[in-house]
């Protein structure tokens, strides 16, 4: 069997070997692999390998969406009306978690996504933290996001990006300490 996880699952899939499909998309996604994190959420959408469950499906499906997948957001907007509505913020912060945990534990790539949470494309917009986010990818090296960080100051008030600025010193000093030379 192909050692890329998702030519794998494809196999499981076919094979209609729905359980070890289920749980090698969970690994996958775990480990944060963005195109089985989109599937795992499908398969709760869809109740195939685990009991059908809306909420879960949107956990996931919102993780996957906030790295950028492109099916990942459309999915979410068809899956969102059948949760409670209440529910939203809490698959937010749900991603949320987990985007910060792999932040933390030194995974840059996440703070793209860290921001674009904030973002008004996710319904709960924070101009102030989605800067703060943005700061923080473009002080680790990523580019991507300069324009984005640089809009978003003239959109909040100097004290709010002062603080902000401020909770991106201390970050980078507690999570990415310089390394004596």
């Amino acid at each position: 069997m192909a050692s890329d996880p998702i030519a794998r699952i494809d196999a499981l899939l076919l094979a209609k070997d729905y359980d070890a499909a289920v749980m090698l998309t969970k690994e996958a996604a775990e480990q944060g692999q963005v195109e089985a994190e989109f599937r795992y959420g499908l398969f709760y959408w869809h109740g195939v390998g685990v009991s059908q469950n809306y909420l879960e499906s949107l956990h996931w499906v919102t993780l996957a969406a906030l790295s950028g997948h492109e099916r990942a957001i459309a999915a979410r907007k068809l899956i969102l009306p059948s949760v409670d509505q209440p529910n939203w913020p809490k698959a937010l912060d749900w991603a949320r978690q987990r985007l910060q945990k792999a932040a933390e534990a030194g995974d840059n790539s996440v703070l793209i996504a860290l921001s674009r949470s904030y973002s008004a494309d996710f319904g709960f917009e924070n101009p102030v933290e989605e800067y703060y986010w943005a700061c923080l990818s473009v002080a680790v090296g990523d580019e991507s996001l300069h324009k984005r960080r640089d809009a978003l100051s003239k959109k909040i008030v100097i004290t709010d990006a002062a603080k902000a600025q401020d909770r991106m010193v201390a970050w980078l000093e507690k999570f990415r300490p310089k390394k004596a030379e």
